[in-house]
């Protein structure tokens, strides 16, 4: 089974001191303090009092930026979210089947590394609006980088269908595969690399005129 994430250390987690700040800086100071949380613990347990006493601020100053917990956990998750799209792009100018696997080994890596953030994003969806914005903006954006990591400028619905369908069972796979492992990684990320370009010629006939 997968081992629990442990507790954060001082030297983990950035400090949000009291010092004087602007509203935007302030509220990404927390925002990072949740993020470094979320690396460490289980994201449901970070809350506005976990991230005050972490971050050296009152709970109140916490609150004062983020009304209610949803709204903390969504702008945590957002910046997770970030991080992760930033890690997912592998740039332009290689080969796709390269820019792929690369691209691929990314997501799981980060997977890997925050396994509760990304249930978060993934599971915990249709529990609020918000959450459901993120993951849905989230889902999107990698969309995106794929088809472009393939050599694609644009999607047809079709094809966007078919990829939104891919990375839901990459991320089930993965999530899956974390409590046990019971094959090895690479084997893990050869299957789903093949799966996807398996799917390319059906899913490009998807809502396509047939003669």
């Amino acid at each position: 089974m997968a081992v629990p994430p442990t507790a954060p250390s001082e030297s983990t987690v950035p400090a949000a001191t009291g010092r004087r700040l602007g509203p935007d800086a302030r509220r990404a100071q927390l925002v990072g303090v949740g993020l470094a949380l979320a690396k460490t613990m289980h994201f449901d347990e970070i809350t506005a009092e976990v991230v005050a006493r972490a971050g050296g601020v009152s709970k109140g100053l916490v609150f004062h930026y983020f009304p209610s917990t949803y709204d903390l956990q969504a702008a945590i998750l957002r910046a997770a979210a970030a991080e992760l799209l930033v890690e997912v792009d592998v740039g332009a100018g290689l080969p796709p089947d390269e820019a792929l696997q690369m691209g691929l080994d990314a997501f799981v890596r980060y997977i890997e590394q925050q396994p509760t953030t990304y249930q978060a994003v993934a599971r915990r969806a249709g529990s609020d609006e918000r959450m459901l914005a993120v993951f849905e903006d989230t889902r999107a954006a990698v969309v995106d980088i794929m088809a472009t990591a393939l050599g694609f400028s644009e999607l047809p619905p079709g094809l966007r269908l078919a990829f939104r369908g891919w990375i839901a069972m990459v991320e089930e796979c993965v999530l899956h595969w974390l409590e046990e492992k019971p094959v090895p990684r690479d084997e893990l990320l050869e299957f789903l690399r093949e799966a996807a370009l398996r799917m390319l010629p059906d899913a490009l006939m998807l809502g396509a005129q047939r003669l």
